[in-house]
């Protein structure tokens, strides 16, 4: 493996050719939606960046190059092919030397015929056209950096059932790319069904006789091999799924769910639940499960999973149904529900009520200030009419919906109030507005707030209701500010008040088992097998625990559909993709969530290429997960753009539209904004549209993510206004917020069924390394929307501004750069890769752990201490450990120990009771790169150092002190702001690997789990993962 070597850049780059991936091409493993035709695999040439083209070839090198056209051969060195005839595209490809690259300064010595010389060991076809770099004076040579060649995985391991699929990817240390092979370690040939594919090693539907350990290896020009191993189990027998059994409770009280397991066969047992949460505090390892005080969103399916030893898991359902959860109010000769008053709502407030009138007349909510006078709201029903009835500032007002309620049939009032603005809707009728408030007045309500009627009618001021009669029928749900009432418990009292029976007209077909819910129709349905939708009507697959593996199932109206996590896919999810950074490719039911926007200027850009035109969802974001408040939405509507934004219960929203359609299958920039109220659309090289609400500027509120490319329709109920329920079908990339660009990967806080973006390939003499080109578009576009696509591209910022570090990590910038801190359990650059660190830790730059002090001894003054430590590093000076003053204090002549390499030797040096000894072992030097094994001990005031079975020993001056104050954690590799804490002692944090800690309390320590602290710690490179022999040292 040869480092690769800096090529000089050309004054202007040759022209490209635009090839568009086929359905029988290679793709490129590191860049998958970069494809290279089928013929250019393993033909000696590498065509891919990342040469995954040419890996586990036999290759017979002269038989590769027989018939294939060449028009000029350089010295020996190289040959030019040309595209094959007839292939319609005209490209140039350059051959390498299969002899091993010789260093710069003497392949620049060697010249081609007739031409200047040329720096590689490359020669082209000696066409007019071909573009040679110039001579150029010769550089300094570089300093050579050694390479790190050691293998990682992405997962050690996988537990898997027969037939399912996994994929394991192999890479260096250093994160460069590695030519490795895959093998089994017993020898025996992969089967048909696992293949390698570059650096991966892709599982397809997996069988008993895989199961076992698969080797990755890699051999180097030099002959060092490099391995690392991943096993594979199978859990042979199916996971078995037993009839549901029906269990009914009465809401409050207590059910008792019972597993039905083979007591004999002494099982371990684990409930879970297919849909919602568990109770807080409930037992889930019991062959029983109790519920305590059952309400309605208790209901629904539960699972004992039963694991015999046998290897057998089975899954035994059961089917809560929980009754009594829908009020009815029927006023004989009172019936109503008292909550605490609505809280927050002196300028802004919403609820929504859902209900089935018997009767034409009745108060269905009011809530009051004080007893017949002051302000208050009222929603009530007059002549089959919603009336919703207000008093902010001693002036009553009545607004009315636009058509009356069918009797009997279930609805739903939706009420909005946000300072001079507000509305009331009906179901899906149109919004109607609050009357013009000229001030912004204050609301003031004291009272208890009442459903279905009130204890006494002299509670009400005259204008608040026009009949002094109660609601006839059943209200199924509440929500008050955002927020959904559990009825029957939040109430604090209850008069009057039956049973409503939503399940009685048995509206679950097939056999489908009706639930009693707060929602808008009252019940739900769990479907039988072979039946989905909302009645259990159609046939179909619904939802069963693990049908989609690793992500999220949902039951729909057609049947149900897996939401499948990041870097999976399938139908079932069942395939593993590793995404791409720079683009994401999105269908109907996928969309990633991002954090919200800010609200003070909404500037949001992105590219779009689209698949299709069909109306789709593409950026949206709101102040609740219900249907109301602000909100601001970007949708493709009959092939155009579309924005909308709607702030301040205004019952119309701003609506902006591009001129033109989206061109299809092409990138196209769009740009969101909104400025004092006005909003922005600009889409391509179109002139940008503007639209204002009437009246002043409001100020948006918003409290969801910022769903990209659809949303989460689980969690999110779409405004009605937006009127689009589907997510986009084709490519996203390039977002922006505020400026500042979005990691569509790493910035993500959620997602589903996200794919990767098949790019139009660009080859040509310049790499292709994945981004976009410059302009977003069709190369054939003029030069006036290339410039406005860089016009819109924000300024250059800080390294940190985009706040690269994920999980937590820490950003700082040193020589123009972001260098990420990453916490304790993260890694990579980006502190993108999760970790676990357990007996050995890898450490770089400011890297440490803080170790709880009871692995060494819970003695806070000690008279003995001792300590092993096994490490490897090439780094002359670290601090290996530290143990005196608590984390955070500035050292001021406390006791401590403390362990280093110092000029290349260990160093071990102790205080006590303000006498100090230094003891360095001068025989051994170990920034080699190599093992060593440290021991140190102390007893009174002398002290002890073994390097590598070399001792050497000193003491402290005398003192009246025998016992070291020792009330700090034990720091490992360094600590934060060494220089303070040591006094100056040490400014160097240790860099390399520390292979085995051994106190005195536990024995060897778990790094990992007995850290309470730590920054840029790893895992070990696997040579360094175990000592040579199998005891550890004995102190």
């Amino acid at each position: 493996m040869t480092p690769a070597k800096p090529l000089a850049t050309p004054p202007r780059a040759p022209p490209l050719s635009t090839y568009a991936c086929q359905a029988t091409d290679f793709k490129c493993v590191s860049h998958p939606h970069t494809c290279i035709k089928a013929s250019m695999v393993c033909d000696g040439i590498y065509d891919c960046t990342d040469h995954s083209d040419e890996f586990n070839c036999s290759r017979d090198l002269a038989a590769k190059t027989v018939g294939r056209p060449t028009t000029g051969v350089g010295v020996g060195v190289g040959v030019g092919v040309g595209a094959s005839h007839g292939s319609g595209n005209s490209f140039k490809r350059w051959k390498k030397s299969w002899r091993k690259h010789q260093p710069w300064h003497q392949a620049d010595k060697q010249q081609r015929v007739g031409q200047p010389k040329a720096k590689g060991f490359f020669a082209g076809m000696t066409q007019p056209s071909v573009y040679l770099p110039p001579l150029r004076p010769t550089p300094p040579p570089e300093p050579e950096v050694p390479r790190d060649y050691s293998l990682k995985l992405d997962q050690q391991s996988s537990k898997l059932h027969v037939g399912e699929s996994t994929e394991v990817e192999c890479y260096s240390s250093d994160n460069s790319y590695t030519n490795v092979i895959w093998e089994r370690s017993d020898g025996v040939p992969l089967s048909a069904n696992i293949r390698q594919v570059g650096n991966r090693l892709v599982i397809s539907q997996v069988t008993a006789a895989d199961a076992g350990n698969y080797v990755c290896k890699c051999q180097t020009d030099d002959g060092d091999l490099y391995t690392t191993s991943y096993e594979l189990a199978i859990e042979e027998e199916p996971h078995e799924l037993r009839r549901p059994k029906i269990v009914h409770a009465n809401v409050g009280d207590q059910a008792q769910l019972i597993c039905g397991a083979d007591e004999s066969r002494q099982p371990t047992y684990h409930w879970s639940r297919q849909y919602g949460q568990m109770q807080p505090e409930s037992y889930l390892l019991s062959s029983e499960l109790s519920l305590q005080d059952v309400q309605a969103n208790d209901a629904g399916s539960y699972i004992c999973t039963a694991d015999y030893n046998d290897g057998e898991s089975v899954d035994y359902p059961s089917i809560l149904v929980i009754t009594g959860v829908i009020p009815q109010f029927n006023q004989q000769p009172l019936s109503y529900m008292s909550f605490p008053t609505l809280p927050d709502s002196a300028f802004n407030f919403n609820f929504e009520v859902t209900f089935r009138p018997e009767s034409a007349n009745g108060v269905i909510l009011f809530n009051g200030q004080t007893r017949g006078a002051g302000d208050y709201i009222a929603l009530s029903l007059k002549d089959r009419y919603v009336e919703f009835r207000f008093d902010f500032g001693g002036k009553p007002m009545v607004v009315r919906a636009e058509q009356p309620v069918e009797l009997h049939e279930w609805h739903t009032a939706r009420v909005y109030r946000s300072r001079r603005d507000g509305y009331i809707q009906l179901d899906e009728q149109h919004p109607v507005a609050f009357p013009t408030l000229t001030q912004v007045p204050q609301l003031e309500l004291i009272e208890d707030l009442y459903i279905g009627g009130v204890p006494n009618w002299n509670q009400l001021p005259a204008e608040a209701a026009a009949h002094q009669t109660g609601f006839v029928g059943c209200i199924s749900r509440l929500t008050l500010q955002g927020r959904t009432i559990e009825l029957m418990k939040d109430a604090k009292l209850k008069e009057g008040i039956t049973s409503c029976k939503p399940c009685a007209a048995s509206p679950c077909a097939n056999g489908g088992i009706c639930l009693e819910s707060q929602t808008e129709l009252a019940y739900t349905c769990v479907c039988q097998q072979g039946w989905t939708g909302r009645n259990c009507a159609v046939e179909g697959t619904q939802c069963t625990p693990g049908l989609c593996g690793a992500g999220r199932c949902e039951n729909t109206e057609l049947g149900m559909e897996c939401l499948c996590p990041l870097n999976r896919t399938g139908d079932r999810c069942q395939y593993m993709e590793h995404l791409n950074e720079h683009s994401l490719n999105f269908k109907r039911n996928s969309y990633a969530a991002y954090k919200t926007p800010r609200v003070s200027r909404i500037n949001v850009t992105l590219s779009l290429r689209p698949s299709s035109l069909r109306d789709a969802v593409l950026l949206y974001t709101a102040e609740s997960q219900l249907p109301s408040g602000d909100y601001v939405a970007l949708v493709l509507r009959d092939g155009h753009v579309e924005l909308i934004i709607n702030t301040a219960a205004r019952p119309k929203p701003v609506v902006v539209r591009s001129q033109k359609p989206l061109p299809l299958h092409r990138w196209t920039r769009v740009e969101v904004l909104r400025r004092q109220g006005e909003s922005i659309l600009r889409v391509g090289d179109e002139p940008e549209q503007r639209a204002k609400a009437v009246g002043g500027p409001r100020t948006l509120s918003l409290k969801t993510p910022l769903y990209v490319g659809g949303y989460d329709r689980s969690t999110i109920k779409i405004n009605r206004d937006v009127n689009i329920t589907e997510g986009f079908d084709g490519c996203i990339s390039r977002l922006y917020d505020s400026m500042r660009p979005v990691q569509l990967l790493a910035a993500i806080k959620d997602a589903a069924n996200l794919q990767n973006c098949g790019e139009l390939n660009e080859i040509g003499n310049n790499d292709y390394d994945g981004e976009l080109p410059a302009v977003p578009v069709a190369p054939t576009s003029n030069s006036r929307v290339a410039h406005r696509e860089e016009e819109q591209q924000p300024y250059a910022m800080s390294p940190c501004a985009n706040e690269p570090c994920e999980n937590g990590g820490t950003c700082t910038e040193l020589e123009q750069q972001a260098v990420c801190a990453c916490s304790l359990g993260y890694s990579g650059k980006h502190c993108e890769e999760h970790i676990q660190v357990s007996f050995n830790a890898s450490f770089r730059g400011n890297g440490y752990l803080e170790v709880d002090r009871s692995q060494f001894s819970s003695e806070i003054d000690q008279q003995y201490t001792s300590a092993v430590v096994v490490f490897s590093t090439s780094k002359p000076n670290g601090l290996l450990l530290w143990w005196g003053q608590k984390s955070g204090e500035e050292f001021t002549g406390q006791d401590f120990i403390a362990l280093a390499v110092v000029d290349g030797f260990v160093e071990y040096a102790l205080r006590l009771d303000g006498e100090e000894v230094v003891i360095r072992n001068g025989d051994t030097p170990v920034d080699d790169g190599q093992r060593h094994i440290v021991i140190v001990k102390r007893a009174d005031n002398t002290a002890i150092l073994e390097v590598d079975r070399i001792s050497d020993s000193g003491e402290t001056r005398p003192t009246s002190k025998k016992e070291m104050h020792l009330p700090g954690n034990v720091f490992i590799g360094g600590i934060p702001n060494i220089s303070r804490f040591t006094g100056k002692r040490y400014t160097h944090n240790f860099n390399g690997c520390i292979v085995f800690v051994e106190g005195d309390a536990v024995g060897q320590i778990n790094l990992g789990k007995a850290s309470v602290s730590g920054v840029n710690v790893d895992t070990c490179p696997v040579n360094d993962e175990a000592l040579g022999g199998t005891e550890p040292p004995v102190v």
